[in-house]
């Protein structure tokens, strides 16, 4: 090969280097941008997770930043500041939202029961002795503020009773129950198995083996974004439940993503989070409407004035059944043979 010959091969490699990068830089400016916050990295956002680790946004046109909010409702005023388009949060925030003017839907679900352990340390050795007991929430007005109201009912007890700390999300209750800073702490999985490995706590209520009606964690968006921002909700939750299903089709890849989201490679706690995960996931991606109403009639039993009793003011499954209508979810079990 002459030296002419090797510059010539050497200028069509740069051009076509060149022209990929272009190509890759022009894709990237294609794509949609779409902020959504979690509450918490807990086993309830593990669709977003699955999405984001296997290029699913990408594929459907977004590019999506998850941010954690450290609890929901400061995740649903963050919401409606325009700072992010959608929000994983349970119906009870969205509720008291609306309580106080805001206009949010739930549009999907990961979740239709309550899957809450509440741990406390080992001094404590039933409800009985929880007087006066410090209990950890993510943050006031969220489904953890709320499901002690629910095991205070259950207990005969009210919350002057007891002492409530906003501490943050999940793993953040159980440091803090670990340090001795909480006697009592809520926890999700992958937590709940932790707490149990570790020892030393017991279980004073079991929410998540009672299988509580609820919507304890959904996709929420702002009534005004399911008009003015309808393509990228829609991208958005065809990318969301596609990690979803991908999630249930492959246990490996799944057990992978929670290993390193979650930093673990232990079996148990693995396990644990995938087979609470496969538990939780409606397969339509549907809020339960029964769920919906059990959270109203909860909030009104603690003395929350709600702002309506219709369901349709707090879900919205329009998108959903846009989706299902189309064929999307009918080809994604297929796809993925999950039913």
């Amino acid at each position: 090969m002459t030296e002419r010959s090797k510059n010539a091969g050497h200028l069509l490699c740069a051009a076509g280097a060149a022209l990929l990068a272009l190509s890759a830089c022009a894709h990237a400016q294609t794509l949609k941008p779409f902020k959504f916050g979690i509450s918490a990295p807990v086993v309830t956002v593990f669709p977003a997770f699955v999405a984001a680790s296997h290029n699913l946004y990408e594929k459907h046109g977004l590019k999506v930043d998850i941010v954690s909010m450290e609890g929901g409702s400061r995740g649903i005023q963050v919401l409606l500041s325009g700072e992010i388009q959608g929000m994983s949060v349970g119906l009870a925030p969205v509720v008291q939202a609306n309580i106080q003017g805001a206009e949010v839907r739930t549009i999907a679900s990961t979740a239709n029961t309550i899957p809450i352990t509440f741990f406390a340390q080992g001094k404590f050795k039933g409800p009985q002795d929880l007087k006066g007991a410090n209990f950890g929430i993510s943050t006031f007005g969220s489904e953890t503020d709320i499901a002690i109201s629910i095991a205070l009912k259950k207990w005969g007890m009210t919350r002057n009773d007891i002492t409530i700390s906003q501490v943050g999300g999940t793993g953040q209750r159980y440091s803090a129950l670990v340090a001795g800073r909480l006697d009592v702490a809520p926890l999700l999985e992958p937590a709940i198995t932790v707490a149990k490995q570790k020892g030393g706590f017991n279980i004073v209520l079991d929410l998540a083996g009672e299988n509580t009606p609820w919507i304890f964690d959904s996709v929420v968006v702002t009534k005004d974004a399911l008009k003015s921002n309808a393509d990228g909700i829609e991208r958005f939750l065809k990318a969301y439940i596609e990690g979803a299903y991908l999630a249930l089709s492959d246990p490996a890849l799944a057990k992978e993503v929670i290993s390193v989201r979650w930093k673990t490679k232990d079996a148990v706690v693995i396990d644990a989070t995938y087979a609470d995960f496969q538990r939780l996931m409606p397969r339509d991606a549907a809020p339960s409407i029964p769920g919906a109403r059990n959270v109203i009639e909860q909030l009104e039993s603690i003395g929350t004035k709600v702002k309506s009793r219709d369901v349709t003011d707090y879900i919205d499954m329009a998108p959903l059944e846009a989706l299902k209508k189309a064929g999307f979810i009918e080809g994604l079990q297929k796809q993925y043979g999950v039913k």
